[in-house]
C-alpha cells in the first residue's frame, strides 16, 4: 500500500496544482493594468486561474511583478475607458525600417522636385543626397524615449506610401509627392499610437485605397465607356477623393474588429480580386471562342458585381475565422502558381483551341488552390469583433416544403433567408 501511493505522490501533485488558462488582454485593458504598477512594463501577461482569480504578471528587465485579482474586479477594468493609452509593445526598429525606406526612395527625391522647375542644380542633388540620412536621423531623435505601436509603426509605412500616390494625382503633378506621403505618414502614425489601430486595420485600409481607385475606373467605364470624359487622368481627383474616403471610413469602423488579423486583411483584399476578376474571365473565354469582343461596359458591370460579392463573402470569413499572417501572403503567391500549372497544362496538351479556355482553366486552378490553403490554415474565431462589418448570412431550409402541408404552424417558413447586418 505503501509503494503504491509512492507511485501515485506524482500524479497527486500535478493535479493538486492550480491550472493556470492565459487570457488575451488588448491595449485598453493593459492601459488599465498599468495603474497597478509604479512603472510601465514591458509586458502584461493575465492568467485565471480555476477558481476564476486573475494574475497580473508585469514582465520588467529584469524582475516580475505578479498581483492577483478578484473576477470582478478584473471585468470592472474591461468595461472602464481608460484616461490614456499606453503602450507596451515597441515597434520602434520596425517604424525606422520603414521611414528609412520612405527616406530613401520617396523623400530623396521628391523634396527636391517640390522646389524646382527644371534640371537640378548642384545644391538640389545634395539634398537629395543628404535626404535619407537627415529624415531617418530626425524619426530616430523624435522617438528615441517613445514606444511605438506595431500598429502605428505599420500604418505610417503604408500612409508614406498612400499618400505619395494621393498627393501626386491631387495636384497632378510630382510636387504633390512629397507633402501627400507626408501628411498621411504623420497622420496614419498619430491615430495609431492614440486609437489602438492594429497593422491589420492598416491593412484594410489599403484595401480600401485600392478600392477606391479600383471603383473609380470601373465605374468611368460603364457609365459610357473609357472615352466619355476623355482620359481618364483628367478626373484622377475624383477616384483620389474616394480611395482617401474609403481607406479611413474603413480604418475608423474597423476600430473594434478585435479578431481581425494581418491574414484576415489581406485575405480580404485576395476574395474581392478573386471576385472582380471572375465573371470577366468567364466571359473573356466565351469571347475568344466566339472570336468577338463584348463591350466594354459588360466587362465592368460584371467585374463590379464580383467585386461587391467577393468583398462581402471576405468579410464574413475574417469575422468567423482568422488567418496568420504567413497564410495570408501565402495566397498572394497561389495566383502565380496557378498561372504556371495552367500553362504547363497547355504545354502538354498542345491542342487548338486549349488557348482559348486558358482564363477559366486559371480561374478555377486559382479558386481551388486559395480555398485549399485557407481551410488548411484558418482557426475559428473565438473573438467576434462588434465592429468587423458588414456581417452577410444566408440560410436555405428544404424542410419548409415537408413541414408546411402537415402543420399550419410552419405555413409561412421560408426556403431561403438572407441577412445583412450594417
Amino acid at each position: 500500500m505503501k509503494r503504491f501511493l509512492l507511485l501515485m505522490m506524482p500524479a497527486i501533485m500535478v493535479f493538486a496544482q492550480e491550472t493556470y488558462i492565459q487570457v488575451k488582454a488588448d491595449r485598453k485593458i493593459e492601459s488599465n493594468l498599468v495603474k497597478h504598477f509604479d512603472s510601465l512594463p514591458e509586458r502584461i501577461d493575465v492568467f485565471m486561474t480555476s477558481d476564476s482569480t486573475y494574475i497580473i504578471e508585469a514582465i520588467y528587465r529584469n524582475k516580475k511583478l505578479v498581483k492577483k485579482m478578484a473576477s470582478a474586479e478584473y471585468h470592472s477594468l474591461t468595461l472602464e475607458t481608460p484616461s490614456k493609452m499606453v503602450t507596451l509593445e515597441d515597434a520602434k526598429i520596425s517604424f525606422l525600417v520603414g521611414q528609412t525606406f520612405h527616406g530613401l526612395s520617396i523623400y530623396s527625391w521628391s523634396l527636391p522636385v517640390m522646389f524646382s522647375e527644371g534640371d537640378w542644380s548642384e545644391g538640389q542633388a545634395a539634398i537629395a543626397l543628404l535626404t535619407p540620412l537627415i529624415y531617418t536621423s530626425t524619426c530616430f531623435l523624435l522617438t528615441k524615449d517613445r514606444r511605438i505601436s506595431s500598429g502605428a509603426a505599420y500604418g505610417s509605412f503604408l500612409g508614406g506610401i498612400e499618400g505619395a500616390f494621393h498627393g501626386g494625382y491631387i495636384l497632378k503633378s510630382e510636387k504633390g509627392i512629397f507633402p501627400g506621403s507626408l501628411a498621411e505618414n504623420i497622420l496614419d502614425f498619430t491615430l495609431g499610437q492614440n486609437m489602438n489601430f492594429t497593422p491589420a486595420m492598416y491593412q484594410r485600409k489599403f484595401n480600401h485605397c485600392l478600392y477606391g481607385y479600383y471603383h473609380y475606373y470601373s465605374t468611368r467605364t460603364l457609365f459610357g465607356g473609357r472615352n466619355l470624359w476623355g482620359d481618364p487622368y483628367d478626373l484622377i481627383q475624383l477616384g483620389t477623393i474616394l480611395s482617401l474616403a474609403e481607406g479611413y471610413t474603413s480604418l475608423f469602423m474597423s476600430k473594434d474588429a478585435e479578431n481581425l488579423t494581418f491574414g484576415d486583411a489581406l485575405f480580404e483584399l485576395r476574395t474581392s480580386t478573386i471576385g472582380a476578376e471572375a465573371l470577366p474571365l468567364i466571359l473573356w473565354t466565351i469571347d475568344l471562342h466566339r472570336n468577338e469582343n463584348s463591350d466594354e461596359r459588360v466587362y465592368a458591370a460584371l467585374t463590379l458585381v464580383g467585386h461587391g460579392a467577393g468583398y462581402l463573402w471576405g468579410h464574413k470569413l475574417s469575422r468567423d475565422n482568422d488567418l496568420p499572417g504567413a497564410a495570408g501572403v501565402m495566397t498572394w503567391l497561389l495566383p502565380y502558381l496557378a498561372h504556371a500549372a495552367t500553362g504547363g497544362i497547355a504545354v502538354l496538351v498542345d491542342k487548338e483551341g486549349f488557348l482559348d479556355t486558358y482564363p477559366t482553366i486559371f480561374l478555377t486552378m486559382d479558386v481551388l488552390l486559395t480555398s485549399i490553403c485557407y481551410k488548411a490554415f484558418a482557426k475559428k474565431s473565438l473573438d467576434i469583433g462588434k465592429a468587423d462589418i458588414p456581417n452577410f448570412n444566408m440560410s436555405v431550409n428544404p424542410m419548409c416544403f415537408v413541414l408546411k402541408d402537415k402543420n399550419k404552424t410552419f405555413e409561412n417558413m421560408p426556403f431561403i433567408t438572407f441577412s445583412y447586418n450594417f
